[in-house]
């Protein structure tokens, strides 16, 4: 729900090729030094009312989560056309209902982008890596992810711009039911109403590894899932206490689709807010959705 305020906008992958891509690009970058840091922190509230990812029936709980972060961006210019973003970004995550669900986590990111053509309303096309690093409160969903992004960046009008942002990540965590691989597709339109104003419209979608939770009852052989069918799934599973009543964690391959909107009113030069709702609909095993609805404040230096 955060997007970087800088000049150019924003098939399965391991990660010794996301280790070997961003070597590459760090070997090919010049040694003089690069523009900034140009920093940034924000403060975000989102309520989801699915925070379990359970299907309809089988133990659907919404929480609150709140985020504060900061973040820094270095710019070099190659050329006229061609810009290298060197970003750092922390975040802590607090949620108060579920306890476990709190995390501490560190991020770093390079990023190529070049314009193709002259003039504002000339294309903008980017690569890089992504990786960070997250510590849970449940120590078991704690990971290490990386990422490879590809993206493209084009004004229709003035007042009308289109983003286009594609990743194919991998990520370990410390249990084999929180770790998993993912592609993904995400569109954005935004359109500045006025020098204050913007509306934006997005959709996604993304397919890959994701972890269901299911209520549990006790049984003879332990705890189960309530739907006893779950116990088929090929996927990893077991028992957690992360949302206080018992519930049994499963990972599965999911499709999923997401669109919503959000305004975003600037408060001066170089503070904004920005309100936004989002749907979420996965097919797995089961069908599971999730709205999400955030307020986020950010301000630049």
């Amino acid at each position: 729900m955060r997007v970087a305020e800088i000049p150019l906008p924003p098939p399965m992958v391991s990660r010794g090729s996301i280790l070997a891509f961003s070597a590459a690009l760090a070997l090919a970058l010049p040694r003089a030094s690069a523009d900034g840091p140009y920093v940034s922190v924000y403060e975000s509230a989102a309520w989801q009312d699915n925070v379990t990812n359970a299907p309809s029936g089988d133990g659907v709980r919404g929480a609150l989560e709140l985020d504060s972060g900061a973040d820094a961006a270095w710019l070099r210019s190659l050329d006229f056309s061609t810009l290298l973003t060197f970003g750092a970004e922390a975040q802590a995550d607090v949620c108060p209902s579920y306890s476990g669900l709190g995390s501490l986590s560190v991020g770093a990111s390079v990023k190529a982008s070049r314009r193709l053509g002259l003039g504002p309303l000339a294309p903008v096309v980017y690569a890089g890596v992504d990786v960070r690093g997250t510590g849970f409160a449940d120590p078991e969903r704690s990971n290490l992810e990386g990422d490879l992004v590809l993206g493209l960046s084009k004004r229709l009008r003035d007042d009308l711009q289109v983003v286009l942002d594609g990743r194919a990540g991998s990520y370990d965590a410390r249990d084999i039911v929180f770790t998993g691989n993912f592609a993904s597709l995400g569109a954005t339109l935004n359109w500045d109403v006025d020098e204050t104003w913007r509306v934006k419209l997005a959709g996604g979608w993304r397919s890959g590894d994701t972890v269901a939770n299911y209520a549990a009852v006790k049984s003879p052989y332990g705890w189960v899932a309530v739907d006893p069918d779950t116990q088929y799934l090929p996927g990893a599973w077991h028992f957690v206490r992360t949302f206080g009543d018992p519930f049994v964690a499963y990972r599965e391959s999911a499709r999923t689709w997401s669109f919503g909107a959000g305004v975003s009113p600037a408060l001066g030069r170089h503070t904004s807010l920005a309100l936004q709702v989002m749907h979420y609909e996965a097919d797995g095993y089961d069908r599971y959705e999730d709205n999400v609805v955030s307020l986020s404040l950010r301000h630049q230096f």
